[in-house]
């Protein structure tokens, strides 16, 4: 390779380094303005990074509609009162300075919506309901007032009114500082309600309980994953049972946050703790693949009776951005 192309090479990369450092100030100093009213910045905010790891690697625009899901899948737990450990009974978390906050009402009442009916639609349905309000929510005020100042560094605002342009780097920024960005945007999160809850300040369970693993709903795919997996762990291929197999994601949950019905197994205690928080191997990610692809009728019905969700092109992204990483 000649010197001149070299020096071009390096130069590229310190320009991309020098875009990325911006974007991180930018975004830190988002993170750290006290002068929120609500918590919908932080949602946005995380709802970008988590559709970035999905996006393919070329695409810039993120449609509002899959923006407008996922924020309502990340308020899905935190509208459930929180049981702190020192109060006598749960608490209702308040995300707004001022009276109930839209956006926690609008989910309240889709999760309300036919849940514990004989008969009832399945959440997909009920979700696209409610979805085109949530947007009108995010579009109203949310998406204008997220990038301070005149000129946009995120986003440019929606084209046609139906998807939002990312700009240059954005996306690759956002993949390449997912878990340092998720991790501070939830950190924040979770101090931004402490301050406005001081009933449950303090308590290591409220992050857990807003962010984390909902193990009751996780444990609801053990049969139906049992009987997909003639009742071996998908790692060591051992016999289990319904009370010694553990759910695994295949993609790390402190990677991707990935709650996906397509993202876990069943796996014996020795082989979970054993695979821990890396990515599966080239065998793994193989039969992984082939499960998903043969099974989908079947994961998409756990997914339903689970009321988990089942996004296979989402996940196919995914595991291709972690595995270039």
């Amino acid at each position: 390779m000649s010197r001149a192309r070299v020096t071009g090479s390096h130069s590229a990369l310190a320009k991309e380094a020098h875009r990325h450092l911006l974007l991180l100030e930018r975004l830190q100093h988002l993170l750290r303005d006290s002068r929120y009213t609500t918590t919908y910045k932080f949602a946005v905010l995380h709802a970008l990074c988590d559709l970035a790891l999905e996006m393919p690697v070329r695409e810039q625009r993120v449609p509002l509609t899959q923006l407008a899901e996922r924020v309502m899948e990340l308020y899905w737990q935190q509208v459930i009162p929180f049981q702190a450990p020192s109060a006598r009974k749960p608490v209702s978390l308040r995300q707004s300075t001022g009276g109930p906050a839209a956006v926690l009402q609008l989910v309240t009442s889709c999760r309300s919506a036919g849940i514990g009916r004989r008969g009832a639609r399945s959440k997909a349905d009920r979700r696209v309901d409610y979805t085109p309000t949530m947007l009108a929510l995010l579009k109203k005020d949310v998406l204008r007032r997220l990038q301070p100042g005149a000129t946009p560094f995120l986003y440019r605002m929606p084209i046609g009114r139906q998807e939002l342009e990312l700009c240059p780097g954005v996306a690759d920024a956002l993949r390449r500082f997912h878990g340092l960005l998720t991790d501070t945007i939830q950190a924040r999160w979770t101090a931004w309600i402490e301050q406005r809850n001081p009933q449950v300040r303090g308590s290591d369970a409220l992050r857990e309980h807003l962010f984390g693993i909902d193990r009751i709903r996780l444990r609801a795919v053990v049969r139906p994953l049992l009987a997909l997996q003639d009742g071996r762990c998908f790692y060591s291929g051992m016999r289990i049972t319904e009370r010694t197999a553990e759910v695994d994601h295949v993609l790390p949950w402190s990677l991707t946050r990935n709650n996906s019905v397509g993202n876990l197994v069943l796996a014996s205690k020795r082989a979970n703790l054993a695979k821990g928080d890396r990515l599966p191997t080239v065998d793994e990610a193989k039969r992984w693949i082939e499960r998903n692809r043969d099974h989908s009728d079947a994961l998409a019905r756990i997914a339903e009776a689970a009321n988990l969700e089942w996004r296979p092109e989402g996940l196919t992204r995914l595991a291709r951005s972690l595995s270039t990483q």
